[in-house]
This record gives structure tokens, C-alpha cells and sequence, in this order.
């Protein structure tokens, strides 16, 4: 470990600066989202958890996450609604909203994130996965993009 390190490290033990650099880049990259932008705030070794979809393991797979994700929904952004940062690790509170098959859609997350290097190590989000399936299974064209997506994989 670098002096610099060390001595963040001794001022911020808990990691309260990187929590506080992080959340804001987070919300700038959900405000304009692009697979790109977004896969720039992931550790090269990330996982994530989350329903529906399967876990994601490394910086190959959290892109393809994206693409799927930005192709049922194009027009994606996220809001933060709250945060909050323990023992190194970071809460977000997220509202997720877009065009699912032609028609408005939003979903709140609840993602819990494990930093490493100002990076997401580990994300687990937390969210009702019921309306966004009730969304997909219900609007013909989302249907389709899912199920392709899961085709591809």
C-alpha cells in the first residue's frame, strides 16, 4: 500500500470520500446512460446479482448486461432517490424509468454495492421483479426482445 493510500485510509477509514465520488458518478452516468459509460464504473472482475436476470461475473458480461438491458429498454435512465455508505459499502436507492414496448415504465432498486478502487466489486440489487415481468410478458414487442436476448446468450 502506497503513503497516499495509507494515509486515506487513516483520514477516511470507513471510505466516506470514495462512497460520496462514487455516488455522484453514478448518478451523472444514469442520468445518460450508455452501456459504455456505465460498464466505466465496474471493477474488471464485477459480479452482480439481481432478479431475473442470471448473475453477472466480469467486465464482458456486465456489457452484454447492459445490451440486453438497453435493448428492452433504449431510452433507460436512472434517478437517485437516496443513498447511504457503511462499513464500505454503498446503498442506492434508484429510480429506474423507460419505454418497455411502447409504453412508459419505472421500477425502484435497491442496490447494495461492495467498492473496490472507487469500482463496483459486487452489486446485489434489490427490487419486486413481478411488474417489470408482468411489463414484459404484456406488451408483445418487450416479449420479443427478451425472449431473443435469452436466445443469444
Amino acid at each position: 500500500m502506497s503513503t497516499i493510500e495509507e494515509k486515506a485510509r487513516i483520514e477516511d477509514p470507513h471510505g466516506e470520500a470514495e462512497a460520496v465520488d462514487f455516488v455522484r458518478r453514478f448518478g451523472e452516468f444514469w442520468a445518460e446512460p450508455t452501456p459504455e459509460r456505465l460498464n466505466e464504473l465496474v471493477h474488471p472482475d464485477v459480479e452482480f446479482i439481481q432478479p431475473v436476470e442470471a448473475p453477472v461475473h466480469g467486465h464482458a458480461e456486465a456489457a452484454a448486461f447492459w445490451r440486453r438491458l438497453f435493448s428492452l429498454m433504449p431510452d433507460l435512465t436512472g434517478e437517485i432517490v437516496s443513498w447511504g455508505h457503511r462499513d464500505g459499502v454503498v446503498y442506492i436507492e434508484l429510480r429506474l424509468s423507460g419505454t418497455l414496448g411502447g409504453r412508459p415504465f419505472s421500477w425502484i432498486s435497491l442496490d447494495r454495492i461492495r467498492l473496490e478502487h472507487g469500482k463496483v466489486r459486487q452489486r446485489i440489487a434489490y427490487f419486486d421483479p413481478l411488474p417489470l415481468v408482468k411489463g414484459i410478458v404484456t406488451r408483445p414487442s418487450a416479449l420479443f426482445t427478451f425472449v431473443r436476448n435469452r436466445l443469444r446468450r
